[in-house]
Parts: C-alpha cells; sequence; structure tokens
C-alpha cells in the first residue's frame, strides 16, 4: 500500500491553472462571482466572464475595449449557449528545462486538458470538469492507474445562490476557498498550504458570500474520496474573508487546519526531508493574510503570507511560513512583465525563489507565456540552486 502511494505522490505533476487571474483589480474586479461561476473564483467562466476575457484581457491589435463586441456561446460565437448552459474547453501545454549542479534536463508536459460545463437553473446551480491527463494528476484521478494515462476530475459541485449571486451554498469537490487565487500553482504559498488549483481540491460543504466590499467562504473539509486509501484523507476547515477598501485594494485573512490518520508525504520543496510522511495523528495548519493592490496604472501587486504548523504522532511540531511578493506590469493591454520573489521555512530549512515571467495574450483565448525562476532549495549541505525555464501555450474558450 505504501509503495502505491508513494507513486501517486511522486507522480503529480506541475500544472497550471486556467483563468485565474488576481491582477484583474486593475480592472476595478474586487469580486468573484460575476465572471466565475466559482464564487472564489477560477474554472468555468460565466457568459459575463466569457465577454470580458474578449475584451479586457487579450492584446487588440489597435482596437480599444471599448470596439470589441463579445461574441455569444463559444468557439467565437460559432456554438450558441442557452442562458442556462455554460460550456468551457482548457487546453495547457508545456516544456520544461531544469538546470541543477551543472546538468540540464527537458520534460514536456500536458499541463490541463479539461472539458468544464456548468449549469444553472433558478437559484441551483452545477459545474464539472472532465479531463485526461497521460501522466501524473493521481489526486483528481477518476480512474486507477499510478504509472498516469487518467480521466481527471479537478471540481465537480452543486449549489444553490441567493441574493442575485451574492450568497452560495454549495457541496462536492472544490478548490480550497484559502489565500490568493494565483495561477502559480507551484509557488510556494500554494504548494506548502496544499491549497493549489492542481489536484488539491477536496470534498466537503461550502458557504461563500461575495457582495460589495466583501467577500468570504468556509468550507468544511471532508477528505478527498479519489485517495484510495481512507487513512490518508483530511478532514478539518478551510476558509478565508477578504475586505476591499476600495476597487483597488483588498486585504484578507485566511485559515486552514485538517487532521489525517497517516500524513501524505510532502510534495514539492523539502519532500525529500519530510519528517511526517506516514506518520499517524497528522495535523495541519495554516494561518495568513493575502492582498491585492492595484498601485496604478498598469501596476498591480499581490501578496500572501502563511504561518505553518504541522504536527504528527512521534515528531516534534514544525513550525514553517511561506511568503509570495508578486508585481504584474502590464504596459499594453495583453502583455504581462511578471516578477515574483518567494520564499519557505519547512522542515528546519530555508528555501528561496526568484521568477520573472512574461505573460502573452496574443488573441482572445490564447495565451503564451514564459517563467525564468531561480531557486535555491535548503539541504543538510546547504542551499542548492536550480534554474528553470517553463514555456507554456494556453488556450481558453
Amino acid at each position: 500500500m505504501l509503495q502505491r502511494l508513494r507513486l501517486l505522490v511522486v507522480l503529480l505533476l506541475p500544472a497550471t491553472a486556467a483563468q485565474a487571474y488576481p491582477w484583474m483589480i486593475q480592472h476595478g474586479y474586487t469580486n468573484c462571482s460575476a465572471c466565475h461561476v466559482d464564487p472564489s473564483g477560477w474554472g468555468l467562466l460565466t457568459a459575463y466572464g466569457r465577454a470580458q476575457s474578449q475584451a479586457q484581457i487579450p492584446m487588440l491589435w489597435g482596437k480599444s475595449p471599448d470596439d470589441v463586441q463579445p461574441t455569444e456561446g463559444i468557439l467565437f460565437g460559432v456554438i450558441p449557449l442557452p442562458a442556462w448552459l455554460d460550456l468551457g474547453l482548457s487546453v495547457r501545454l508545456a516544456l520544461l528545462s531544469t538546470t541543477q549542479m551543472g546538468s540540464t534536463s527537458w520534460r514536456d508536459i500536458d499541463m490541463i486538458s479539461d472539458i468544464r460545463a456548468g449549469v444553472e437553473a433558478g437559484p441551483f446551480f452545477a459545474s464539472v470538469a472532465l479531463g485526461y491527463l497521460p501522466t501524473g494528476g493521481n489526486l483528481a484521478a477518476l480512474t486507477d492507474n499510478p504509472t498516469g494515462g487518467n480521466l481527471v476530475s479537478r471540481e465537480h459541485y452543486a449549489g444553490l445562490q441567493f441574493l442575485d449571486r451574492r450568497l452560495f451554498i454549495m457541496g462536492g469537490r472544490m478548490n480550497l476557498p484559502f489565500g490568493l487565487r494565483n495561477v502559480e500553482h507551484n509557488s510556494y504559498v500554494r504548494s506548502a498550504t496544499r491549497t493549489d488549483t492542481n489536484t488539491s481540491q477536496q470534498y466537503g460543504p461550502q458557504i461563500a458570500y461575495d457582495g460589495p466590499g466583501i467577500r468570504t467562504a468556509v468550507m468544511a473539509v471532508l477528505g478527498n474520496v479519489l485517495i484510495r486509501q481512507p487513512e490518508y484523507r483530511e478532514y478539518g476547515y478551510s476558509g478565508y474573508i477578504e475586505g476591499a477598501f476600495s476597487n483597488r485594494f483588498t486585504l484578507g485573512l485566511s485559515s486552514l487546519v485538517t487532521h489525517a490518520d497517516l500524513a501524505l508525504t510532502t510534495i514539492g520543496t523539502n519532500a525529500f526531508l519530510d519528517p511526517f510522511g506516514n506518520k499517524p495523528d497528522s495535523w495541519r495548519q495554516a494561518h495568513g493574510l493575502f492582498s491585492r493592490w492595484h498601485v496604478g496604472g498598469p501596476v498591480v501587486l499581490l501578496a500572501e503570507a502563511d504561518l505553518l504548523i504541522q504536527s504528527a504522532q512521534g515528531v516534534p511540531r514544525d513550525y514553517g511560513g511561506a511568503g509570495f511578493l508578486q508585481a504584474d506590469y502590464e504596459p499594453w493591454q495583453g502583455l504581462h512583465f511578471i516578477f515574483t520573489g518567494e520564499a519557505l521555512r519547512q522542515f528546519g530549512y530555508n528555501n528561496y525563489g526568484a521568477w520573472f515571467s512574461v505573460s502573452w495574450f496574443a488573441y482572445t483565448y490564447v495565451e503564451l507565456r514564459i517563467d525564468n525562476i531561480f531557486s535555491e532549495t535548503g539541504t543538510p549541505g546547504g542551499l542548492q540552486p536550480s534554474f528553470s525555464v517553463l514555456g507554456q501555450i494556453h488556450i481558453s474558450m
């Protein structure tokens, strides 16, 4: 069983979530439910969100957003949609180069190949995502092939909405409400808290409010039933509250506590140093602050800082932390220069990362992105440097 679980953990591949852009605060958007079916953002777009993705996000090549007449439906209007149905397609392919200890490796990655659908009838709504990954993605896998080639469903949930899409009561497999919903899923604040939108979704009920000046959500975590060994499933809660002090600045507080009979091995940074893997009576906590700030003009700052606490039977309690600071500069609509600094202390070791990224929404529904990532990972022998270049093409419609 343990060998199978280790395969499950090791084979998880990096993947970047689609349509999660906290920098949209540059356009005055402090809330998420107008554009996304999920009131906390990410994933399937509403009809309004599809219109904004055509007018506000891509490079318009000489046009202004006011000149854009958004097409209804999908595939540039080729497929019309009834008012009660939302559909989406997200495909993200990547090529990764990593240089470490004088050696360079190359890897092509099928990050996301998902079809998304949502329905709305009066107060009722539901959403489901279904995709395929040739390797990895086991924590979201509907089929049980530990070596890869699985059908995956990152999200499937249903609920009721009230107060003109401000109050939501939901249940199913959902992203954990916590911190920034940023696309850099392997950033320390997402990987260390296990709140990324790649495969860290959990099952349970959630209540969310997305109103003027404030948005909040809390979810009872009832375990990831796609983990075939129930002793490794986590139970607890996750939630946030974020206040918008203007349409340019927000500040939020997040909190997460989970318990499992046995601890999953850490994924990513310091995984090989994890003293908690497979230890009984496992507790994980993360508590922190996050903020979105449209400084002015084309500049947006995103920040998050989290306290990390982990304990298990027979292991000293570990206190750590993760921090993330990102500046997004968009000199022309659709072209983003992104500067990110991050730090992580975990299991007694310090880790640092610096990113320089260029994200170009060259056309409607098409994003080209390149990330240059320098990191220093804490080891018993000192900091181990590495340099990665990740090129991506993302088609989302």
